[in-house]
C-alpha cells in the first residue's frame, strides 16, 4: 500500500477439505515431514528385530519396556544378546531376551519387491541381468508409501536406483468417488461384474472374509445402498469397453455398474446389427 501497488482484496469461493475418516477440516499447512513410524501391530510382516532385555544379576535392576537401555537390536539374537551384554557389563549367559511382537510397516516390506523378486540378497544370475528395471507401473496415490520406500531402499542396499521411470495411472474408485474398501463394502470384483452376482452373494463374500463383525454389517449396508438387486451379468466386452471409455474422464475412475451394464447393451445392439447385416449380404460376400 505504501508503495501504490497494492490493488485491493477479493473473496474467492474454495473448497474446504474434510478428512475421509473423521470429517475434520483439514487445513494445509507447510511443516517438515516427521519420522516414519515403522513398527505395526499385524499377525503378517517382518518381526522388528528389537528385544527387550533381563539381566539375570542382582547387580543389574530390571528394566521398564519404556526405558530405552533395555531394549537392543541385531541382525540375530546372537547378535543382540552380544550387545546386550557389553551394555550391562556381564556375560552373556546372564542375558535373557524377548523379540519385539511388533512387525515392520508393510511398506517396509513391499519396498524391497524390485530386489526379493530377484534373489536378493544373493547375487543372482536374474539379480545381476534384471536390476535394476526400466519402468515402475503404479496408481498415483502409493507414490510416496511404495515408490518412495522402493528407490529409497534400493538406493541404500545397492547404490542404484530401482527403476528410471514410474508410469502413474488412474485409481479405480466407486460410483460415489469414494476409494474402495472392504469395511465400506463398496469393493466390485471385476469377475462379479463378468458373471454377475446376487445381492445375497455379495454378503456371503464378506462373511469369508476376516473382517470384524462389526465391519460386516456397516458392509453390508453399504452393498445394499449401491447394489440393493446385486451386480448384473455384464460380460467380459462391456467390463473392457467400460474401462476404456474411462480413461478419458480425468485421472480417477468413478466406476459405476450401471454404465457397464449400458454398455453390455450396446454391444449386444451391436452384435445384433451385424448380424442381421451379414445375413443380407449373403455367405458369399467378401469385404
Amino acid at each position: 500500500k505504501e508503495r501504490g501497488l497494492f490493488r485491493g482484496i477479493e473473496d474467492n469461493p474454495m473448497v474446504v477439505p474434510l478428512c475421509n475418516r473423521s470429517k475434520d477440516v483439514v487445513e494445509p499447512l507447510l511443516r517438515p515431514q516427521w519420522e516414519w513410524c515403522i513398527s505395526r501391530q499385524l499377525w503378517w510382516g517382518h518381526r522388528i528385530p528389537a528385544y527387550f532385555v533381563t539381566v539375570s544379576d542382582p547387580a543389574v535392576p530390571p528394566g521398564e519396556d519404556p526405558d530405552g537401555r533395555y531394549w537392543v537390536s541385531g541382525r540375530n539374537e546372537a547378535e543382540a544378546r552380544e550387545k546386550a551384554a557389553k551394555e550391562f557389563g556381564v556375560s552373556p549367559d546372564k542375558i535373557s531376551l524377548q523379540q519385539d511382537e511388533d512387525v515392520l510397516d508393510t511398506w517396509f516390506s513391499s519396498g524391497l519387491f524390485p530386489l526379493s523378486i530377484l534373489g536378493w540378497p544373493n547375487q543372482s544370475e536374474d539379480l545381476s541381468v534384471f536390476y535394476p528395471g526400466t519402468l515402475l507401473e503404479t496408481g498415483h496415490d502409493i507414490l510416496f508409501f511404495w515408490v518412495a520406500r522402493m528407490v529409497m531402499l534400493g538406493l541404500k542396499l545397492t547404490g542404484r536406483l530401482p527403476f528410471r521411470e514410474v508410469y502413474l495411472h488412474a485409481i479405480v474408485r466407486d460410483a460415489h468417488g469414494r476409494k474402495m474398501s472392504k469395511s465400506l463394502g463398496n469393493v466390485i470384483d471385476p469377475l462379479d461384474v463378468i458373471y454377475g452376482i446376487s445381492l445375497q452373494g455379495l454378503h456371503d463374500q464378506l462373511l469369508n472374509s476376516n473382517l470384524d463383525p462389526s465391519e460386516v454389517e456397516k458392509a453390508k449396508e453399504g452393498q445394499k445402498a449401491d447394489f440393493p438387486a446385486g451386480i448384473p451379468e455384464c460380460g467380459t466386452d462391456a467390463l473392457r469397453f467400460g474401462l476404456c471409455a474411462y480413461t478419458s474422464q480425468g485421472r480417477d475412475i468413478n466406476l459405476d455398474v450401471n454404465r457397464i451394464l449400458g454398455y453390455r447393451h450396446f454391444c449386444n445392439k451391436l452384435w445384433n446389427a451385424t448380424k442381421f447385416a451379414l445375413r443380407g449380404l449373403g455367405k458369399g460376400f467378401v469385404p
